[in-house]
């Protein structure tokens, strides 16, 4: 019998029993391990870039997002998803963003009712930054423990559960293949 860190004792095989499914408890023990370390490192290093340049961690992530688009204009609407918000309140942060002078909106030239965001120039010097500090911490609590192929392996079994694209260019084998700012995606709660 198998005692999880909560003390509850589960029925099942012993962990690592070669060729035997995870009891129940395993597979609870084996997610919170995950949910953790994930919410962890997401909380140490969006509190760093936001101690640091005083984005919260929604706006930074939009502002990575445009970053890592090079100079293309990205509908607003792209922008709401890749940060779980509601369109209402992504306008509003879009609002403060363009407000302190970091996004500029643009109209779509191909469809009306689309509008785009762009870095302004001040936008990307600060996008630079707060990715800098971001990118430091990641290698602080995740490469330094993983290692570059430890990452590239549970970066490609999480793109599988997510259904998104590996990071460009790493073999298939560590998930489906893709393009884009991957690890962008999806990182903040709906609003």
């Amino acid at each position: 019998m198998t005692t999880p860190a909560s003390g509850f004792p589960w029925p099942g095989p012993e962990p690592g029993d070669p060729g035997q499914p995870p009891s129940p408890g395993e597979l609870l023990d084996a997610w919170a391990c995950v949910v953790r370390g994930y919410t962890h490192v997401m909380q140490v290093v969006t509190e760093r870039v936001e101690r640091e340049t005083r984005l919260a961690a929604p706006s930074f992530f939009v502002l990575a997002w445009l970053l890592r688009s090079g100079d293309q204009a990205v509908p607003l609407s792209m922008l709401a998803r890749q940060v779980a918000f509601s369109s209402g309140g992504f306008t509003k942060m879009a609002d403060r963003l363009e407000q302190a002078g970091l996004i500029e909106r643009q109209p779509c030239p191909d469809d009306r009712r689309v509008t785009n965001a762009v870095l302004t120039p001040a936008g990307r010097a600060h996008a630079e930054r707060a990715v800098a500090i971001y990118c430091a911490g990641l290698r602080d609590l995740v490469l330094r423990h993983l290692g570059p192929d430890g990452l590239r392996t549970m970066a490609g079994q999480m793109s599988l559960l997510s259904g998104d694209p590996a990071p460009a260019g790493w073999p298939a084998d560590q998930g489906a293949e893709g393009s884009g700012p991957a690890g962008l995606a999806g990182t903040g709660p709906a609003r």
